[in-house]
């Protein structure tokens, strides 16, 4: 196990010192935000494909295949592909009517008031810690399960790697050392999974889930079915509602951005497909995890032997440090940029960058100490979430599209949506909660908005920021 410890703690140093050598040009609050320029379709897209393949991504996809079968598999990639591809279209036109903006906080502060802002300012960081959690359990269990180091350790060495090479320069560290993990996960993925297949057979894979599970290959399950309804909703509103996507839109060049999400879109749609076909092989040959997060390290170390198992270990954990990374530096940014500067209103920017650093360590502290009792698994804790991403995506389209969308309708759709859709996932179902939030959020906003027509004047967003030397500081 200190061999194992050893290993962790130097690929963690590699990423640590690759944040620390490019954070030498982070001077400003303004560059910990955004970084220290506008990046292109390369460096862009593999920003996002490094924080948008997650542990979900790696662990969570194989979960969905091994309880739902073929549509649990298909539809996991199809669903949070199609969220980054469809942000496309919402990055051009944040682009274009919030021109300064650097957070999602901006244009809810703008756009609606301030009994909107503050709700979503409070369920988004409740989104942010889940959405770190599930990464923490990710690290806890792949560690665990590959190198056998306890849980505890693993989500502690897990997270203070992420908290210091994140502290270090904010956004540039986050996506300089992304686009090196990046080429880690695409590299080991097209290695692993295709040795993997090929050595079971595929032949053997289907005859052996078709004598064992045949449920698992129903295009037409009930289960999979709602699945790929309600994880449409998932999808989507994870990507709208993430401040990460968001810091990503204003920093990738405007005529970049819709090729830069689309190809990640498209790009991410595979990773997930191709990793939750471990899934099958595990059916198929009757293997059972011990926990249902490690069914697909463990089809690849027993079925490939320890190297793959340690060449998954990379995959995997250098998606968990990507994305929680990059959830935790959007969420030092929303603070940074939104709250900070109304109570500390004459903070330098050098000054503001310095509180920066200590709030990225104080919420991955907090973070960390709220992953060690893992209660629920990821793909569980995704859904929970997803019911309050889901109540925010038409205030957030039709915020952005529609001058006619009501900031009563606003809040009252997310107020609604969220109550219901908890209601409905405790007493019905969680998928059905998911769904029931979404078309809550739907109804609610146009028909309050068509009863009580606002009529925005978009000038107020393209002012937003343009007045002020201070992050947050609008005209």
């Amino acid at each position: 196990m200190l061999i194992n410890i050893m290993i962790i703690v130097g690929l963690g140093a590699l990423f640590i010192g690759i944040g620390w050598y490019l954070s030498g040009t982070v001077e400003t609050a303004d560059e910990y935000i955004l970084g220290t320029g506008r990046l292109g379709v390369a460096f862009g897209s593999a920003s996002l494909l490094a924080f948008w393949i997650t542990g979900n991504t790696t662990l969570a996809a194989p979960e969905s295949a091994y309880t739902m079968g073929i549509l649990g598999a298909v539809g996991y990639g199809l669903v949070g592909g199609m969220g980054v591809i469809l942000f496309a279209m919402l990055a051009r036109r944040i682009h274009e009517v919030i021109p300064h903006g650097r957070t999602v906080g901006d244009f809810y502060r703008a756009r609606y008031d301030d009994k909107n802002y503050y709700l979503f300012l409070v369920l988004l960081m409740v989104y942010v810690f889940g959405l770190l959690m599930t990464q923490g359990i990710g690290g806890g269990v792949i560690l665990e399960e590959i190198f056998e180091i306890p849980y505890t350790l693993a989500v502690v060495l897990t997270f203070s790697i992420v908290i210091l090479y994140t502290m270090a320069g904010g956004f540039r560290s986050v996506a300089g050392v992304a686009f090196f993990q990046i080429l880690l996960i695409l590299i080991a993925v097209a290695v692993i999974v295709p040795y993997v297949f090929f050595k079971v057979g595929p032949s053997n894979i289907y005859e052996g889930v078709l004598a064992n599970h045949p449920d698992k290959l129903d295009l037409l399950a009930p289960a999979g079915l709602l699945f790929l309804t309600a994880g449409t909703v998932m999808g989507i509103g994870e990507v709208f509602m993430d401040n990460t996507f968001w810091q990503r839109g204003y920093a990738i060049r405007r005529d970049r951005v819709t090729p830069a999400f689309i190809i990640s879109g498209i790009g991410w749609i595979f990773v997930p497909t191709a990793v939750g076909t471990l899934a099958f092989i595990a059916l198929a040959e009757g293997l059972e995890p011990a926990h249902i997060n490690q069914v697909a390290p463990m089809v690849a170390r027993q079925v490939a032997g320890p190297l793959a198992g340690y060449m998954f270990l990379v995959v995997v954990w250098s998606a968990l440090l990507s994305t929680a990374a990059g959830s935790l530096n959007a969420l030092t940014s929303l603070v940074l940029n939104d709250l900070i500067p109304r109570y500390k209103p004459k903070a330098t920017q050098v000054e503001l960058k310095r509180y920066g650093m200590w709030m990225t360590v104080i919420f991955g502290a907090i973070a960390l100490l709220l992953t060690l009792p893992r209660f629920l698994t990821m793909l569980e804790m995704l859904i929970f979430l997803a019911v309050i991403n889901g109540a925010f995506i038409f205030p957030i389209v039709f915020g952005l599209f529609w001058k006619r969308m009501n900031t009563n309708a606003a809040f009252t759709a997310a107020v609604v949506a969220t109550i219901v859709g908890y209601y409905v996932y405790y007493t019905v179902g969680s998928l059905q909660g998911l769904v029931a939030s979404g078309w809550i959020s739907f109804l609610v906003s146009i028909a309050y908005s068509w009863l009580q027509p606002a009529d925005f004047d978009w000038e107020i967003l393209r002012h937003v920021n343009i007045d002020t030397t201070t992050p947050g500081g609008a005209k």
